[in-house]
């Protein structure tokens, strides 16, 4: 028996039980993963709140996390036991040890530390996939990226950095603001005190921006939208306060929406891994750093989630098994 931390329902951090589950041996084309450390994403709370679909309740939460194989089953031959990988998109993550199938596994580079990893590996990955797939980022290019001083906004701020982009983020305290230009913003906004669509077209000289990147949700994609220069791209990744109330109809004109998700990648498990290994090379290069800025035990998963919820958390988190 190992233990895990699972939502009993759909609900608030209160629904999450600390239990015993079985974990069996590998079946063919599995492997297990005994977890050094674990992500936890904004995502895990739609999983708990049950806005995003999933397998039912009770669940185990989690996408993300790092450690050593343990066991391999039958037809396995890209990893082996003893070897340290880590994982974006599995659900189930919450948990000391798990089975999981072996082509959704991506080595941890030598001087990636597990902790590293699993905070690090959803987030890289995701910005990747914003700036190359969703929109193909340039030097030059203004981005404007909606809670700059979260896990996916620092490792954005990074990159747009490494690649000549000009980066706004939009914060919500001087402390966050601050963290956002360490990281390689050259413009933030605190959304709790100015317009940012004014900003944004002041600082752009009334031009806009190539990307958007919104996952605020709300009424936010509306106002997101009137920041774009003519053919630039709103991307939207998630709703932290709530389903979008955007309508085609609010869009300016020869602009492009689209719903950027690395749920993609799950079909196409070549540029999951081009996207990890693009990643955990500008970490080896030291163009990004990776701080896990919070770390909880695996038991405290609830505490994890009210704080995220409560934007009192900055970066990346990390449970503990």
């Amino acid at each position: 028996m190992v233990k895990a931390l699972q939502a009993a329902r759909a609900g608030g951090p209160d629904v999450l039980e600390y239990v015993d589950v079985e974990v069996g041996d590998p079946g063919p084309g599995e492997i297990r993963l005994r977890h050094g450390a674990i992500g936890v994403n904004y995502i895990d709370t739609y999983h708990r709140a049950g806005t995003y679909p999933g397998s039912g309740f009770p669940r185990i939460l989690g996408v993300e996390g790092a450690g050593e194989v343990t066991a391999v089953g039958d037809g396995v031959t890209t990893v082996k036991t003893g070897d340290r990988v880590c994982y974006p998109l599995g659900p189930g993550a919450y948990c000391d040890e798990r089975l999981i199938n072996a082509a959704m596994v991506v080595p941890v580079p030598d001087g990636i530390s597990d902790d590293q990893a699993a905070a690090a590996i959803t987030k890289g990955i995701t910005v990747h996939h914003l700036y190359t797939r969703v929109r193909q980022v340039g030097a030059g290019d203004w981005v404007l990226f909606h809670a700059a001083a979260g896990g996916v906004g620092l490792f954005a701020c990074q990159w747009a950095q490494h690649i000549g982009a000009k980066l706004i983020g939009t914060v919500s305290s001087d402390a966050k603001a601050k963290l956002a230009r360490d990281n390689g913003a050259v413009e933030t906004i605190d959304y709790t005190k100015e317009d940012f669509v004014a900003r944004v077209k002041d600082i752009t000289g009334g031009e806009g921006v190539a990307l958007v990147v919104d996952g605020i949700g709300g009424d936010n994609p509306t106002k997101s939208a009137q920041c774009l220069a003519a053919y630039g791209t709103l991307t939207t990744i998630g709703q932290a306060s709530g389903p979008t109330t955007m309508t085609i109809d609010d869009l300016p004109p020869s602009v492009l929406y689209t719903k950027g998700s690395i749920a993609t990648l799950l079909g196409r498990l070549d540029e999951l891994a081009e996207s990890a290994a693009a990643f955990f090379d500008l970490v080896q290069q030291g163009a990004i750093k990776i701080a896990v800025n919070h770390t909880y035990a695996l038991k405290d998963g609830a505490q994890a989630h009210t704080d995220l919820q409560a934007r009192k958390t900055t970066g990346s988190i990390i449970l503990k098994p």
